[in-house]
């Protein structure tokens, strides 16, 4: 189970569409080493096959060699799905990570590990202040060292520059969609309930980070998209300013389970006032293993006076044999 720690770990960084910025060549590099806290379990899901998605959480401190990376001497806070077979052993992971280094700037980083695949990888996709339009990704390389006291202290390098922040209505869908030969379309909304704030961060910079949960159901239009009729769990950080009380935006990983119990992950990240939100999908299990696409925000289907929230969206994908 050490070597599969690095699910809690991901930490973040990025502001462009994910693979569509990271196509830009990243002119920065930096390596080291993760000092990462035990896993604390903090609910779980069976499908009705037996497959199990666990969160969990975890906490721990970046050592890294170049002083003007976004993870040197950074601390970080990771949610991640671990998902089990049947049988009850580990399959891999996914998780949101966020760092923050010592002038409170953060990063947030998604990352996907598949046991039987090889190493796992993640991709930067937001960021503040200096970190703001990080774009990036990188790579786990194994262990510094074993340790027999539940912590993990894996190896990483990485790779990253810092470009505009694209908001997707400022981005050529149409001509992405035929760049990446996306095959499948969709559009719908979600009716998710508030953001359950589990805690609070204040820099002294300023700014509040909440941990929060979020969770709904998501109505499509197509009747064979990973959205259809799914139930959606989001674990994320809303960004605050701390004078004004304003939320200035949200950087969230979501997973998706559709009726058959299929999941699929999705990183979400949207700065308020500054055009759409993006979506890009992660991963997923069964009929969406190796997904991968690309969605906005629509604006409202209904203002709501409660605390619940209807939001339109459109995506497009394909899945990748």
């Amino acid at each position: 189970m050490a070597k599969r720690f690095l699910i809690g770990v991901l930490v973040a960084t990025v502001f462009g569409l994910g693979s569509i910025a990271i196509a830009d060549a990243a002119d920065k590099t930096d390596k080291g080493y993760i000092f990462a806290g035990p896993r604390i379990k903090e609910s779980s899901v069976t499908t009705k096959a037996g497959v199990v998605f666990e969160a969990n959480c975890q906490r721990g401190i970046i050592v890294s060699e170049n002083p003007e990376g976004p993870w040197h001497q950074a601390t970080f806070f990771s949610r991640a799905t671990t998902v089990k077979g049947p049988d009850g052993k580990a399959i891999g992971d996914v998780a949101i990570c966020e760092t923050t280094d010592p002038d409170g700037d953060s990063a947030w980083m998604i990352y996907s590990w598949w046991y039987a695949e090889g190493s796992g990888s993640f991709r930067f996709y937001a960021g503040t202040g200096k970190w703001e339009g990080i774009n990036g990704e990188g790579k786990l390389l194994g262990m510094l060292r074993e340790r027999a006291d539940g912590y993990t202290m894996p190896k990483w390098e990485l790779s990253w520059s810092i470009q505009p922040y694209k908001p997707a209505d400022k981005v050529d869908f149409e001509a992405l969609v035929k760049k990446e030969k996306y095959t499948d379309h969709d559009k719908g909304f979600s009716f998710h309930g508030p953001h359950a704030v589990t805690e609070t961060t204040t820099l002294s910079n300023g700014l509040a980070l909440l941990a929060n949960i979020q969770s709904g159901v998501i109505i499509s239009e197509n009747p064979n998209s990973p959205r259809h009729y799914a139930v959606g769990v989001d674990h994320g950080t809303s960004i605050k300013d701390t004078a004004s009380g304003k939320t200035l935006g949200d950087v969230v990983l979501i997973r998706c389970v559709d009726p058959d119990g299929d999941a699929a992950w999705l990183a979400h990240w949207w700065f308020y006032g500054k055009g759409s939100g993006n979506y890009q999908f992660i991963s997923g299990t069964g009929k969406w293993k190796r997904i991968t696409g690309v969605g906005r925000t629509l604006g409202m289907l209904l203002e709501r006076k409660d605390d619940w929230f209807m939001l339109n969206w459109e995506f497009w994908w394909r899945i990748d044999r």
